[in-house]
């Protein structure tokens, strides 16, 4: 696994430095979501003696399944990213606590001298994930009475008795332990 998303504050020059990635899973460090042709771009510039911004874009692909159909299907996104970062606010002597005000919650923490994309980028990929993903081949053209159908709580296809995500249910009685 390599450290590909951190940058040492040493290596940003003053003018700034371009990024241009093609990420891995591996580099997120994540393995909840199935994405590929991950691709980072855009700048980091220094903003203060203590500050660093990146602004940029994330683009890729996600392998999803269908909310209604259950097909899979490659989703595409290509989505903003910007990141401010300063140094951690000085302790305040009670135990490591450090209390954080509304805009310190918008600002990712420069750790050991070395900006580090990792999380907001992994946070970005994660807002790009549709809630209700629907496959564009048969909800939305294809076979859209399909998805009509499912929408409306009707079962279709060969053998539509049920909906394959609730077999684990199947023989289960109210009263029964799970």
């Amino acid at each position: 696994m390599g450290k590909i998303l951190q940058f040492p504050l040493t290596q940003i020059p003053d003018i700034g430095l371009d990024v241009a990635l093609d990420l891995e899973m591996d580099d997120l460090e994540e393995d909840w979501f199935r994405a590929s042709s991950l691709k980072l771009i855009g700048k980091l510039e220094k903003t203060g003696s203590d500050e660093v911004s990146f602004q940029g874009r994330l683009s890729g692909r996600f392998l999803l399944e269908c909310s209604l159909g259950l097909a899979e299907f490659l989703h595409s996104f290509n989505e903003p990213l910007a990141v401010y970062f300063s140094r951690m606010p000085q302790d305040s002597g009670s135990e490591g606590e450090v209390e954080l005000n509304e805009e310190d919650l918008e600002v990712a923490y420069i750790e050991n001298e070395t900006v580090d994309l990792t999380m907001p980028v992994r946070d970005q990929i994660g807002l790009a994930i549709p809630i209700q993903p629907r496959c564009p081949d048969k909800c939305l053209g294809e076979a859209p009475e399909t998805c009509r159908k499912l929408d409306e709580g009707a079962s279709v296809g060969v053998g539509a008795g049920s909906d394959p995500r609730w077999g684990a249910l199947r023989g289960w009685k109210p009263g029964d332990s799970p």
